[in-house]
């Protein structure tokens, strides 16, 4: 059977992944990613809501780094990768769904000086770019405390530390979104 290139056709109950081609499940992933971090950003707001911005951040905290806990574990298991240097979290972190891999929502890159030590920097951050425009006030959370932890969190390991080199707020869109550095510590 030929592979389909899209679900227009009947319903099938037994479908699976298999039956369709690469650029359909690209597709899908591209829109899988969105969907996760929309998720994300929907219960945080329904948490705020009703419980205030602080408890919705200590949520979101203890999600993420759950998250990093839990299920990124399951991506380097699948990827065969263990996280034994700075690179090899990368590449990890590149399984994730809410990596910068075939995002439109993310983009940068990195200064590897060996596989042990790596500045990267983000030049393009939709939710930086949200909050910018509609929440200025949860930069500093988001960015200063958050996404240092959560980057720790996926990389399962804790001799890789992460160090926060630039972070928002920016004076122009022009600006790096934030720059860090992970170093393997021993």
């Amino acid at each position: 059977m030929a592979e389909l290139t899209d679900y227009s056709g009947p319903y099938r109950h037994d479908l699976k992944f298999e039956d369709f081609s690469k650029v359909f499940l690209i597709n899908m992933m591209t829109m899988w990613q969105r969907a996760y971090l929309r998720l994300s950003s929907i219960w945080y707001e329904r948490v705020m809501e009703k419980f205030g911005m602080e408890a919705a951040d200590a949520c979101n905290l203890e999600v993420w780094t759950t998250v990093g806990q839990k299920v990124v574990p399951k991506f380097a298991k699948m990827g065969n990768v263990q996280p034994k240097t700075v690179l090899d979290a990368l590449k990890i972190v590149q399984l994730a769904p809410d990596s910068h891999v075939g995002s439109q929502l993310f983009a940068g890159n990195l200064d590897v000086k060996n596989e042990n030590h790596v500045i990267a920097t983000t030049t393009k951050c939709a939710v930086l770019e949200f909050f910018e425009k509609a929440a200025p006030e949860r930069i500093e959370y988001f960015c200063h405390k958050l996404e240092p932890q959560v980057m720790a969190a996926y990389f399962n390991n804790p001799k890789i530390k992460v160090k926060p080199l630039k972070l928002p707020p920016r004076a122009s869109p022009d600006e790096p979104c934030c720059r860090f550095e992970f170093k393997l510590e021993e």
